[in-house]
């Protein structure tokens, strides 16, 4: 395999879109899917630091809204516009956690969230 590095401008210009996935959802019908994008690098800070007081010490309400949260910020629609709201956490925390998890770990897998990095994003 040939090495080549890359300059400034192939890195900033190169990399203009988050990926995205469709992930499945047929318990709402054949064919039903939640766009699942992946975060910019500013966008996963800002949700990392969502999880922290302004003193460092974790926010024990947020920490158990960790999936829910995750959902909230990555599902959008074909066109970016975001599925839900923080208003819908809780209700997001009531349906079927297989669902969840499966869009959690698309999510997970397109913003490089390792379980180390959720483990720190959450003070565990």
């Amino acid at each position: 395999m040939s090495r080549q590095v890359i300059g400034r401008e192939a890195f900033l210009n190169g990399l203009a879109d988050t990926p995205k996935e469709d992930v499945p959802v047929p318990e709402l019908g054949d064919g039903c899917v939640v766009p699942v994008w992946g975060m910019t690098a500013g966008e996963r800070t800002r949700f990392e630091r969502g999880f922290t007081s302004k003193a460092g010490a974790t926010i024990d309400a947020r920490i158990q809204e960790y999936r829910e949260r995750l959902v909230v910020a990555c599902c959008r629609g074909d066109d970016g516009t975001p599925i839900f709201t923080v208003d819908d956490v809780a209700a997001i925390g009531g349906k079927r956690a297989d669902v969840l998890e499966r869009i959690v770990n698309a999510a997970q897998r397109l913003c490089g969230m390792s379980n180390a990095d959720i483990a720190e994003a959450v003070g565990n």
